[in-house]
């Protein structure tokens, strides 16, 4: 177990938080900003994490659980096969049974998703965990898409084309991860209500989202529109060979098909959010 402690002289009333996914793009966010308000933030690994007694362990003495561990959305070989509910749901359920045996604070990113979302597998292995938390004293934080998850179109836009899912005329407001990390430690001390829906300030269709990432390319992007009913039967392939990929592209199937739109609670733009990422692909 490692700690992150906070600036010298942040607050004199320091808590202790466990954070679960602390090496992750959204958990180092969020380990700066507890640490900024006075946390002393302690990690643990992946085999801890799936441990309730382990985690029991690790947590005692704290004052709250983070957690925004879990497998990676990473459409790519390398980053592991098993599902989301093989591996996202035992890390929620294991936090879950400690907060509860430790009588402390959880807070949870979870999902914003429309109904139609609620039974495959990305969003369900998050629900169960959602589920789990309904009897102790904790929040989840459900976030739509991550301004990140858009990094990768970039590099597809700079080899000239790009592969959306469905018409384009889906909307969505993805929230940055700098928001999201900042909402996430503000609710560890909080006791507002138990779940809170974020996103940022943009509502954008998918379509508007395609082209602003393909203006930043610096030469001409073809778009290939793919049918929903294709990539679906595609993802169902995948999934047979790959269960994590097959899954997360069930989810990006049907999330081009329905709007996920939550309250715009993010204040950076996404435009400018492409403009960075634009100026370090440079």
């Amino acid at each position: 177990m490692s700690q992150h402690r906070p600036p010298a002289g942040a607050h004199r009333n320091r808590v202790d938080t466990l954070l679960l996914g602390a090496r992750g793009g959204l958990g180092r966010l969020i380990a700066v900003q507890l640490a900024n308000r006075g946390h002393a933030v302690r990690t643990v690994t992946r085999e801890v994490a799936r441990d309730p007694d382990a985690l029991i362990a690790a947590a005692r003495g704290a004052g709250a659980i983070v957690n925004c561990a879990g497998a990676s959305v990473a459409m790519g070989l390398g980053h592991g096969w098993r599902g989301y509910r093989a591996v996202d749901t035992p890390i929620g359920l294991a936090a879950a049974h400690a907060a509860k045996a430790l009588d402390i604070r959880m807070v949870y990113v979870g999902v914003a998703h429309p109904p139609e979302l609620a039974r495959c597998a990305y969003v369900d292995a998050h629900e169960r965990v959602v589920a789990a938390m309904r009897d102790l004293d904790g929040v989840v934080v459900r976030a739509t898409g991550f301004y990140s998850a858009y990094a990768a179109l970039l590099s597809m836009a700079r080899r000239g084309f790009l592969i959306d899912i469905g018409n384009g005329r889906t909307r969505t407001n993805p929230i940055d991860e700098r928001d999201l990390a900042e909402i996430v430690a503000e609710q560890v001390r909080g006791d507002g209500p138990r779940e809170i829906s974020v996103g940022g300030p943009d509502v954008l269709t998918r379509g508007e989202i395609f082209e602003r990432v393909a203006q930043l390319a610096g030469r001409r992007v073809r778009m290939v529109r793919l049918p929903a009913w294709l990539a679906g039967i595609n993802a169902a392939m995948v999934r047979v060979v790959h269960p994590r990929m097959g899954q997360f592209a069930r989810f990006a199937v049907l999330l081009a098909k329905h709007d996920a739109i939550a309250p715009a609670v993010g204040t950076r733009r996404f435009d400018a959010y492409l403009g960075e990422l634009s100026q370090r692909a440079a």
